[in-house]
């Protein structure tokens, strides 16, 4: 699918979660699309912003009988609705009314009208009350203290939480120092950890490799509760979750309160991992995650928890039967690739992380996917059309400055000079086959 439409069905699968990634009673169900149906969105596309529960049930079952892909757009049979307050003014009005929630209703309609101009539609103030407390935007509720209330997951993969934490110094590769990110998983029920690696980076790319690494041992969470930073909000995330099955709840900015757990375990690791480690001679990266494992697997799971009575591995065990593992035939390395789309230049070339690889000739002018792990660039797919074209290589410009045009090849050769191009190509390709 393109672009557009992996948006819309991405949009629509942020819908459906709470309703597919688990089997709910009927009653259950249409509760849950009701409480959807109630708030207001904004649509990919569209300038309408309601759902209907119908609509949200037709998804949910289009997704169970045809998984992400069937969520993909038909051509549309429906129209659009005209709404009294557009995504834009709404947008506005959210802006002002959070800027200063003391802000009155006259206040709000005086400025939205010096903003809008006089041609814009005036907005009534009926209107604005009544989508002021639809949003929640009220003085009271606005001002209302936050309530936090301490949660636990009912059996394991039902969430899972993931962070990072700043790590060591260890050893580099080419020499000198720098400094490990710890990445980790948790289940919030058994507090067992799927996966925790310390990477060179704390970008999305090592965030993503832990995910990875933590579905291959441990199964596939249904909700995965993760910090409301930029990177956890890309799209790469939301496509990779959207095809396990799993909901990405992200938790609001500056209220951590509900990732306690996982802050826990880091303090955990501090005290009885990291203050082992002697600064003076640093590890290098896979010595430390040598000595993390065995921590984990030998130390951390099978030590009793105080808050659980039992060891986490133990707890854990006890939910195995419920927990989703993917399909034999899933290819999990591929399911993680990043995927961007590329323009392939008159040479046969694309441009990806200030690189260059070559592309088949006959996509020159085309715009192209590309699929490849963050972690290891050096196999890179070409997809058009929704279908696997060529595995990408990067350029090598010397080689290709020493094989003739493809004009030259063509030519015959001269008579005195006896030379055989054709014959030149396939003496310089076996050479480079046997280096």
């Amino acid at each position: 699918m393109d672009a557009k439409a992996e948006k819309l069905a991405l949009f629509r699968y942020g819908l459906i979660a709470p309703l597919v990634i688990e089997t709910l009673p009927r009653g259950e169900l249409t509760r849950r699309a009701q409480e959807i149906a109630a708030r207001h969105f904004d649509i990919p596309g569209s300038k309408r912003t309601a759902i209907s529960v119908d609509t949200l049930q037709h998804w949910a079952g289009r997704y169970r009988h045809g998984g992400f892909e069937a969520l993909a757009p038909k051509p549309r049979q429906d129209r659009g609705q005209s709404r009294a307050v557009a995504p834009q003014l709404a947008s506005l009005i959210e802006r002002l009314k959070r800027e200063n929630p003391h802000r009155t209703g006259s206040t709000l309609l005086r400025e939205l009208a010096l903003s809008a101009g006089k041609d814009a539609p005036a907005i009534s103030p009926s209107t604005l009350y009544r989508f002021l407390k639809q949003r929640g935007l009220s003085e009271r509720q606005l001002l209302a203290p936050q309530a936090h209330k301490k949660f636990e997951a009912e059996f394991s993969n039902q969430i899972w939480q993931a962070d990072m934490l700043f790590g060591p110094w260890v050893r580099r590769p080419s020499g000198g120092r720098m400094q490990a990110f710890l990445h980790a998983t948790l289940d919030d029920a058994s507090r067992l950890i799927p996966h925790a690696q310390f990477y060179a980076s704390q970008g999305l790319d090592a965030a993503l490799d832990c995910l990875r690494h933590a579905v291959a041992a441990r199964g596939t969470p249904i909700r995965l509760y993760i910090d409301n930073a930029k990177i956890y909000r890309s799209p790469q995330l939301a496509r990779i979750s959207a095809s396990l099955g799993t909901l990405v709840i992200h938790s609001r900015p500056y209220q951590p309160e509900g990732r306690g757990k996982i802050e826990r375990l880091f303090r955990t690791a501090r005290e009885q991992f990291l203050a082992n480690l002697d600064p003076q001679h640093p590890l290098s990266l896979d010595e430390l995650n040598e000595r993390l494992w065995i921590w984990i697997e030998n130390v951390y799971h099978r030590c009793e928890h105080s808050a659980l009575g039992t060891t986490p591995l133990l707890r854990w065990q006890r939910d195995i039967e419920q927990v989703r593992q993917l399909p034999p035939s899933t290819d999990l390395h591929r399911l993680f690739f990043h995927r961007f789309d590329r323009l392939v230049r008159r040479d046969s070339t694309l441009l990806l992380h200030r690189c260059l690889y070559e592309a088949p000739p006959h996509l020159a002018g085309h715009t192209v996917e590309v699929r490849f792990d963050p972690l290891d660039t050096a196999q890179v797919e070409i997809w058009f059309q929704g279908r696997l074209e060529a595995t990408a290589r990067p350029v090598d410009p010397v080689v290709n400055g020493q094989l003739p045009s493809v004009k030259s090849a063509a030519a015959p050769a001269p008579e005195s000079t006896g030379i055989n191009f054709v014959e030149l190509l396939k003496q310089k390709s076996d050479g480079k086959d046997q280096e």
